[in-house]
């Protein structure tokens, strides 16, 4: 990381004013969600002069594309090596002395209704992707699904919830990820993401490691998932129990009684439920000096860290430029057998 220059390209409203508010950014900060959270970015410039908290004012609602560009020395040109994403300006304050202002944007667009309005609907003979397809068309937004199994519903209610909460629950009882990124809607299958390399490896011997904390915890953790559903019409029961090979050593069941037609979506149902239940069974957060160009949703491995040694997936990436950069890091351990 040594000699490495970090350089800020900014977008306000499509238009480029990398130039004019380059000399007057104190800090940037970021963070990159995988699942629950909306992405966010806030920028403190120093004002001095009083132009950005006047005439160069930015306004609620306007857009921030923040790409950020890493040269190895001083006299390279630089490249783009991390897109931020797209932002909407949700927040401004002024403050001193010395005059700063912030601006802070969140990844989820204003202008659409994905939260803050309610709804109710019934949505029967349909499936997760065709909801999530017309949530996002009627929010203007472009769908992403990358996902293998398809979940599907003779009824789903959304009952007075925002769209995005409502979809997050569904993707959350699916084992999927819900993120809002760059105007789309973004579904992603946990198994999948785990199951890919990983981009990078942390030894406990780094020199850029500020400082680390890893857990491991046995509270709330299940051997076994047990699905039952009982047909009101037919009266038969469907039953399906899923241990994985190395279920965590715990004598505890996680019963499930949902809605099931087939021994597949008992077997599906089973493992995703245990699967979100124990999923952060084995978790960390690391703290580097310098900027780690990855990304939520991508792997790490942990070395030298003894029975912490492993893969992780990322859950969420923080970064901070300003005086120095460092970069956060959220991580789980990846599930194996679900």
């Amino acid at each position: 990381m040594k000699g490495r220059r970090v350089e800020l390209e900014v977008l306000y409203n499509n238009q480029n004013i990398t130039t004019e508010i380059q000399d007057f950014i104190d800090s940037l900060t970021f963070t990159d969600n995988l699942s629950g959270q909306a992405d966010d970015i806030s920028i403190s410039l120093g004002d001095r002069e009083r132009r950005w908290s006047n005439k160069w004012r930015p306004y609620k609602g306007a857009s921030l594309q923040v790409s950020l560009k890493i040269s190895e020395h001083w006299w390279d040109v630089g490249k783009v090596n991390r897109k931020l994403g797209y932002f909407e300006i949700d927040d401004l304050s002024m403050n001193g002395p010395p005059t700063k202002v912030s601006i802070k944007g969140t990844s989820i667009p204003e202008s659409t209704s994905l939260k803050g309005e309610k709804k109710s609907k019934a949505w029967e003979k349909t499936n997760l992707k065709k909801i999530a397809e017309e949530i996002a068309k009627k929010n203007k937004l472009t769908l992403h699904f990358s996902v293998k199994e398809n979940p599907a519903y003779d009824r789903t209610d959304q009952d007075s919830q925002t769209d995005i909460s409502f979809l997050q629950k569904l993707c959350m009882d699916a084992g999927l990820s819900l993120k809002i990124v760059n105007k789309s809607i973004v579904i992603l299958d946990e198994t999948q993401l785990e199951a890919g390399e990983a981009v990078t490896t942390i030894f406990r011997t780094d020199d850029r490691i500020k400082d680390y904390s890893l857990r491991d915890t046995l509270g709330n953790m299940y051997k076994s998932c047990k699905v039952t559903y009982t047909d009101p019409k037919t009266k038969k029961t469907l039953s399906y129990t899923f241990t994985p090979k190395n279920p965590p050593p715990t004598s505890r069941i996680l019963t499930v009684n949902e809605q099931v037609k087939s021994k597949k979506e008992a077997i599906e149902l089973a493992k995703n439920s245990l699967r979100n239940a124990n999923k952060e069974a084995v978790t960390g957060s690391i703290r580097l000096a310098g900027f780690l160009p990855v990304y939520s949703g991508q792997c790490i491995n942990l070395k030298d860290f003894g029975a912490f040694d492993g893969k992780y997936l990322s859950t969420s990436i923080g970064g901070s430029l300003g005086s120095g950069s460092e970069t956060s890091l959220e991580l789980r351990k990846c599930l194996e057998d679900y």
